[in-house]
């Protein structure tokens, strides 16, 4: 593979006329080497070139203004990477002198375009890395080229600027890819990231309906699941790494967002985006007492605390109380992360003691809730579920009604929990006690 001038090609992408031609041409030319890159590590064939060179077409550059991260090529001074040089097989291009201009909107398309092209090498070649069918020989240069792009280039520092572009995909696939850089740190043995630290507890720390917010949340929980996946026997030992710092901050998060009146909030739809988020990350912080022993309080939140039943009564869609109630029958049946672990639970994991007293408090919890008139205060909105479908055959009008297919679902909570609650009651009396106080 022919590399050519990444910094040429990089300046090109960003401004065209600083080369004297046209941005399709350089374009072309780049997603033409990143694409030969993408197919070789695909299928895990060894690299030929040096790291740096693969270091500078993997850096994203950026052109707004307003990222607080440093660009990576500064038109003033190309070499001000340190440890990444232009390669020396490759003369760089004379750049007249001419004054900049505006992009428009197809640069910077095509400038976005390109970096989720990185993103998604990057995202292989980690994967390759950590895999056990990759050659030895492969191996090393991918493992080389990510530790040249987080020492030299601070890829993930400019991965958390990329969350906070306002293009959804791309924002999601940086998510993506720094849960699993942070992974690999963690594998390598290489200290996280503290601006990714800061940045998650300072937002997770803040306003619940922040914008950052569930970008925190979308990388915890592509970390997570990318540590879940590992068989390797530091399991553990990673995913403590990876958690503890953000012990504390979660159950903070977790007060103030479920904590709050839904209908005072000043971002609903973003309260709710970091709701189904945090929920996900919630069913893998609880499967991981299963999998491995932690005991971190961050695992037992939602037991500790279960202020998550006030969703039941928020003027929200249907759909968030129909996953908040499978999420919680999960919790009381001990089926949490099932669809989200893949393999057995180790046999040499011991027993987790405390998930009875916490299943028991749950169960609790939610049977004082209905004596309090849960079911009573549950309502849902827009459209009724139905098990065929929502959508409405022609010919036939909506019906009137209660949506029967959630309220079942509630009632199969305040059973489930009876039933946990008499598995631990000490007398007849306490057990008609219990069933007496629930007015349903």
């Amino acid at each position: 593979m022919v590399l050519l001038s990444p910094l040429y090609l990089q300046l090109a992408v960003v401004n065209p006329l600083l080369t004297g031609y046209t941005g399709e041409i350089k374009m072309e030319a780049f997603y033409e080497v990143l694409g030969q890159l993408y197919q070789k590590v695909l299928h895990g064939d060894p690299l030929d070139g040096a790291v740096q060179d693969y270091a500078f077409y993997l850096t994203p550059a950026f052109s707004d203004p307003l990222c607080s991260i440093s660009p990576s090529f500064e038109r003033s001074n190309p070499e001000r990477v340190q440890g990444i040089h232009e390669p020396s097989s490759v003369k760089l291009t004379a750049i007249p002198n001419v004054p900049l201009c505006v992009e428009s909107h197809a640069q910077v398309s095509g400038a976005q375009d390109m970096m989720l092209l990185q993103l998604t090498v990057i995202k292989v070649i980690i994967t390759r890395t950590v895999s056990l069918h990759t050659e030895t020989c492969a191996k090393e240069k991918y493992r080389d080229i990510i530790r040249m792009l987080l020492q030299s280039t601070e890829i993930d520092s400019k991965m958390i600027c990329m969350l906070q572009k306002p293009d959804k995909l791309l924002s999601h696939m940086a998510a993506q890819c720094l849960g699993l850089l942070l992974y690999f740190q963690l594998r390598e043995k290489i200290p996280l990231s503290n601006s990714w630290i800061a940045f998650c507890q300072k937002n997770l720390s803040g306003h619940p309906d922040g914008g950052a917010v569930v970008h925190c949340i979308w990388t915890l929980t592509a970390g997570i699941k990318e540590i879940f996946k590992d068989t390797c026997p530091q399991k553990t030992e990673i995913l403590r790494q990876f958690l503890t710092p953000f012990d504390t901050t979660l159950e903070i998060f977790y007060s103030s967002l479920l904590s709050q009146n839904f209908e005072n909030c000043h971002e609903p739809s973003t309260v709710i985006n970091s709701l189904i988020g945090f929920l996900e990350l919630l069913e893998l912080l609880i499967a991981s007492r299963s999998f491995q022993e932690l005991q971190l309080r961050s695992q037992r939140i939602v037991f500790l605390k279960p202020c998550v039943l006030n969703v039941l009564t928020w003027p929200v869609q249907a759909f968030v109380k129909r996953k908040l109630i499978i999420f919680i029958k999960k919790c009381l049946i001990r089926k949490v992360g099932e669809d989200l672990c893949r393999g057995p639970v180790p046999a040499s994991v011991a027993p987790d003691s405390l998930l009875d007293m916490d299943t028991l408090a749950l169960a609790k919890a939610v049977l004082h809730a209905v004596h309090l008139g849960l079911l009573k205060k549950f309502s849902v909105t827009g459209k009724r579920c139905c098990f065929g479908g929502d959508k409405v055959q022609p010919g036939c009008g909506h019906t009137s009604g209660p949506d029967h297919v959630i309220l079942r679902a509630a009632s199969l909570l305040t059973v489930k929990s009876l039933e946990i609650k008499f598995q631990n009651c000490t007398s007849a009396n306490e057990m008609r006690e219990t069933v007496m106080l629930q007015d349903v």
